[in-house]
C-alpha cells in the first residue's frame, strides 16, 4: 500500500506507507497529525493551471468525528482570491448544512498546511466519502427509468435541497454526475464547490443595486457556473437564484426518463422549451407538466420553494391517478348516468329528496377523487335547494382542514368552501395560512384582509398577517398586526411572543422584556414558556445583564432543551461571563442541532468565521 506526499512541487510523490516523511522532499506524510493520503482521485501534475487536487485519505479522527475511516480531501494548491473564497465557501456550506445524504465535514476538517521548504499555503478540505455510482455513469448502462422510480428519486433530491435552501444556500451545479446512487438505493448530492449563500449582499449584487449598467450584476463580479444542458439562463448571466437549482433538477430528471442528455434533445423554436415527452412515454401528463414547470424560462415561473415542491409531490400520485381515471371510459359513463338520474329525479322525486340525494352523491364522488363530478352534483343540488349552501361549504371546509399535508389540495377545498359561503371569516383565515405556506403572497394579504373585514376581532387573522409581514421583514406592519391581535384577545400568547422577539431585533429591549413577562403570566405550556424565557434572556443579554440573562436562558433550556436558539444565546452569555468551557459546549450544540430560526444561521456564521480566524475560544485547544 502506498502513501502520497501532499507537496505539489515534489517530483516523486508516491511513498511506502510505513514512513513518516516523504523520501524525496521531506514533507510530513501525516497531515495535521491525523490524515494520510492513500490515493489521488485526479491525475497528479505540476501544471500551473491545475488548481485543485483530490485524494482519498485515511483520517484518524477528531473530537467531531472520532472514528478512523477513509474520506475525501480536496487540496487547493494555488489560485486567485476567488478560488480561495470558493473552497472556504464550500467548507462553510458543509459545516452549516446537516443532512445524512450530503458529505459530512466539521470544524476541524478545513485547515491550511505548508509543505517542507516551500512558501506554499495549501488549503485542505476533508469530507466523508460517498460510496456508489454517479447517475451519469449509471444511466449509460441502464435504460430510461420508470415513472415510479423517478418520482422516488425526485422526492429524495428535493428533501436534500430542502435542507440546503433552508440553510440559506443553493447548490448551483445539480447534474447527474453530482448525484451518487448508494448501494442502499439512496441518493446523495455531492460537490458543493460552487454552492452559494443567499445573503443581502448577494441579492444586491445580482440585482445590480448600487452598480452600473455594464457587466454582470452592475459593478460587482459574480462567479458564473455553467454546465451545458443543465444551467438556467439567469445563472449563465451570473444571476443565479435558489430557483436555478430547480431548473437544473428538471433537466436532470429529463435526462433520467429519456436516457438522453439535454444537449441532445431538440427545442421548440418558438418557446425554447425542451422537446422530450415523446422520448418518455412512461411519464403521465401531470408529472410531465410538473417537470416542465421546474424548467420554466424565468425563475418566477418555477415553483418558488422546496417546501412547495414537496407538498406538490405528495399530491402528484393522486393527480396521476385522477388523470388516468378521468381519461377512462368508466368516468364518461358515470357522468352520463348522473345526468340521467337528475332528469329522472325531477320527475319522480320531491325537491328536498332529490337535492339531499345529490349532496350525498357529491360527497361520494369527492371521496372517489372525482372532484368535477362532485361539483356538478353540488351545483345541481343548490340550484334545486339554495338552503344547502352552508352544508356544502362546511363539507369543503372540513376537507380543507383534513388536507394539511397537501397544501395545494387544501387551498382548492377552502376556495370551494368560500364559493358556497363567502361570509365565514374562519375559512378566509385558513386559506390565508395555506397561501402563506405556499408563499403565494397576494393570496395571503387578500384573504387575511377579507377575514379581518368580516370579523375585526379575529385575533388569528391579525396574528397570521403579522407573521406574514414578519417573514417579509416588514417590521412596522408586523408590529401593528401583532398589537391588534393582542388587543382583540387577552389570552393570545403567540402574538405576545412574536412581538417580543420583534422588539429585540429592533433594539427596544425594555419593551421586549415587558412583553415576555406579560406572556409568562398567561402561558401554561412548557414550550411557550420556554420561548418567552428565551426572549427574556436574549433582551437582557443585549443589555449586557449577563447573569440575569443566563438565569432565564437556563430556565428556557430546562423547559425545552431542543430549541437551538437558546443554546446559541447561552453560548454568547457564557462567553461574556468568562465560562469558556461551557460556552464551547453550547456552541457545539448550536452548530450541530437542526433549526429553522433565521437568527440561528446568523449566529452560526459569526462563530464559524471567528473559528476560521482563530479566535480566543479556538486558541485554548491549540
Amino acid at each position: 500500500m502506498s502513501c502520497y506526499c501532499i507537496n505539489p512541487l515534489c517530483d516523486q510523490r508516491q511513498n511506502p506507507d510505513n514512513i513518516e516523511n516523504c523520501l524525496f522532499c521531506g514533507t510530513s506524510l501525516l497531515i495535521n497529525d491525523r490524515i494520510r493520503l492513500i490515493k489521488p482521485l485526479r491525475a497528479l501534475t505540476q501544471e500551473l493551471f491545475t488548481y485543485m487536487e483530490v485524494f482519498e485519505v485515511e483520517d484518524a479522527g477528531t473530537q467531531w468525528n472520532p472514528v478512523r475511516e477513509q474520506r475525501i480531501m480536496k487540496v487547493l494548491r494555488w489560485g486567485s482570491p476567488k478560488m480561495v473564497e470558493l473552497i472556504e465557501q464550500e467548507a462553510l456550506t458543509l459545516q452549516l448544512i446537516h443532512h445524512p445524504r450530503i458529505p459530512k465535514s466539521t470544524l476541524d476538517d478545513f485547515f491550511t498546511f505548508v509543505p517542507n521548504d516551500t512558501q506554499l499555503t495549501l488549503r485542505c478540505l476533508v469530507m466523508d466519502k460517498v460510496e456508489g455510482q454517479n447517475l451519469e455513469q449509471w444511466i449509460e448502462f441502464n435504460e430510461k427509468i420508470s415513472q415510479s422510480l423517478v418520482l422516488e428519486w425526485f422526492r429524495q433530491l428535493i428533501e436534500i435541497l430542502h435542507d440546503i435552501h433552508r440553510s440559506n444556500f443553493f447548490h448551483r451545479d445539480i447534474k447527474p454526475s453530482n448525484i451518487i446512487l448508494q448501494p442502499n438505493g439512496q441518493l446523495s448530492l455531492i460537490d458543493f464547490g460552487v454552492a452559494r449563500r443567499v445573503t443581502d449582499t448577494y441579492l444586491a449584487k445580482i440585482s445590480g443595486s448600487g452598480g452600473t449598467n455594464t457587466g454582470r450584476g452592475g459593478r460587482y463580479e459574480i462567479t458564473s457556473v455553467v454546465t451545458p444542458g443543465y444551467t438556467s439562463l439567469e445563472q449563465i448571466e451570473g444571476r443565479a437564484v435558489p430557483q436555478s437549482d430547480f431548473f437544473a433538477l428538471g433537466r436532470t430528471l429529463v435526462h433520467l426518463v429519456t436516457a438522453t442528455p439535454p444537449t441532445d434533445l431538440s427545442k421548440d423554436t418558438k418557446t425554447g422549451n425542451l422537446l422530450w415527452r415523446d422520448k418518455a412515454p412512461q411519464i403521465d401528463k401531470p408529472f410531465a407538466d410538473f417537470i416542465d414547470e421546474l424548467m420554466a424560462f424565468l425563475p418566477g415561473q418555477r415553483p418558488q420553494t422546496t417546501k412547495v415542491i414537496l407538498q406538490r409531490l405528495e399530491e402528484l400520485p393522486q393527480q396521476i391517478k385522477n388523470y388516468k381515471l378521468a381519461n377512462s371510459k368508466i368516468v364518461k359513463y358515470s357522468k352520463l348516468a348522473l345526468r340521467g338520474l337528475i332528469i329522472v329525479g325531477g320527475i319522480i322525486l320531491s325537491i328536498p329528496l332529490l337535492s339531499n340525494y345529490l349532496v350525498t352523491q357529491g360527497r361520494k364522488l369527492e371521496a372517489a377523487n372525482n372532484s368535477q363530478g362532485a361539483q356538478e352534483a353540488f351545483d345541481w343540488a343548490i340550484k334545486i335547494n339554495p338552503q344547502l349552501k352552508p352544508d356544502v361549504s362546511e363539507f369543503y371546509f372540513e376537507k380543507g382542514r383534513g388536507s394539511t399535508s397537501n397544501l395545494d389540495l387544501a387551498k382548492k377545498y377552502y376556495k370551494l368552501a368560500i364559493k358556497y359561503n363567502n361570509q365565514n371569516s374562519e375559512i378566509y383565515t385558513n386559506l390565508a395560512v395555506v397561501c402563506q405556506q405556499l408563499q403565494q403572497f397576494e393570496c395571503v394579504t387578500d384573504n387575511y384582509g377579507k377575514a379581518i373585514e368580516l370579523d375585526p376581532n379575529n385575533w388569528q387573522g391579525h396574528y397570521g398577517l403579522g407573521t406574514f409581514y414578519d417573514e417579509q421583514e416588514k417590521d412596522d406592519l408586523a408590529e401593528k398586526q401583532y398589537q391588534l391581535s393582542i388587543k382583540t384577545s387577552s389570552q393570545a400568547i403567540l402574538p405576545i411572543n412574536n412581538l417580543s422577539r420583534l422588539k429585540i431585533i429592533k433594539g427596544d429591549y425594555n419593551a421586549a422584556i415587558a412583553l415576555a413577562q406579560q406572556g409568562l403570566q398567561k402561558a401554561k405550556e412548557p414550550e411557550l414558556r420556554a420561548v418567552l424565557y428565551k426572549n427574556l434572556g436574549w433582551a437582557l443579554f443585549e443589555q449586557k445583564e449577563y447573569s440575569q440573562a443566563k438565569k432565564y436562558l437556563e430556565k428556557a433550556k430546562e423547559l425545552d432543551i431542543h430549541r437551538t436558539s437558546t443554546h446559541c444565546l447561552l453560548a454568547q452569555v457564557q462567553e461574556a461571563l468568562g465560562d469558556v468551557d461551557y460556552a464551547w459546549i453550547s456552541w457545539e450544540i448550536c452548530l450541530l442541532t437542526e433549526s429553522r430560526e433565521p437568527e440561528v444561521f446568523g449566529w452560526r456564521s459569526q462563530v464559524l468565521e471567528r473559528i476560521r480566524l482563530k479566535d480566543p475560544i479556538r486558541q485554548r485547544e491549540e
